[in-house]
């Protein structure tokens, strides 16, 4: 059952989403009305109302994001961890400066919902493993380079030194 959550992360999530990532499902609408969901795990936390996404620049998902400026992001993790962003999105940048494949995407949350059911005890969510050292390396600089943003005084996304890697 669907239970609202506000349009704000909450703060063990805001803690998580600041440090860690997870995949969630990203769904969009593309271009014929029909809704297309893609896995994705290359999220930060910016404040309790905004992440940024590092998604390949040539997928349907950032064409689809761009296009109709809004996303849903549904995550499925252990310990009965189950809910869904809504949220309204822009590209942030085009090019990240660790990959020219990779841009970022601002999302504006504007609904969390929760997904846990009243008589399913979610054990595990969707997990990933890396097939080679390279691809993780890969991976940690994006998450890097995401995590180097914040809110400049006049609450804009300025970059600074990145926060850690991940």
């Amino acid at each position: 059952m669907d239970k609202k959550m506000g349009s704000e992360l909450p703060t063990r999530l805001y803690q998580f989403f600041k440090e860690n990532t997870m995949t969630g499902v990203a769904s969009t609408v593309d271009e014929d009305g029909f809704p297309r969901g893609a896995p994705i795990s290359m999220f930060y936390a910016v404040d309790e109302k905004t992440i940024l996404m590092g998604v390949q620049n040539g997928s349907a998902t950032f064409r689809n994001a761009r296009r109709h400026g809004l996303i849903a992001l549904t995550f499925i993790s252990g310990e009965d961890s189950v809910f869904t962003i809504q949220a309204e999105v822009k590209v942030f940048k085009e090019k990240m400066e660790n990959s020219k494949y990779i841009g970022i995407l601002c999302l504006e949350i504007k609904n969390l919902k929760s997904n846990v059911a009243d008589d399913v005890e979610v054990k595990e969510g969707l997990k990933l493993a890396f097939r080679s050292q390279r691809w993780k390396d890969f991976v940690d600089r994006i998450l890097a380079e995401l995590r180097s943003y914040q809110r400049g005084p006049n609450g804009d996304l300025i970059q600074g030194e990145p926060t850690g890697q991940g």
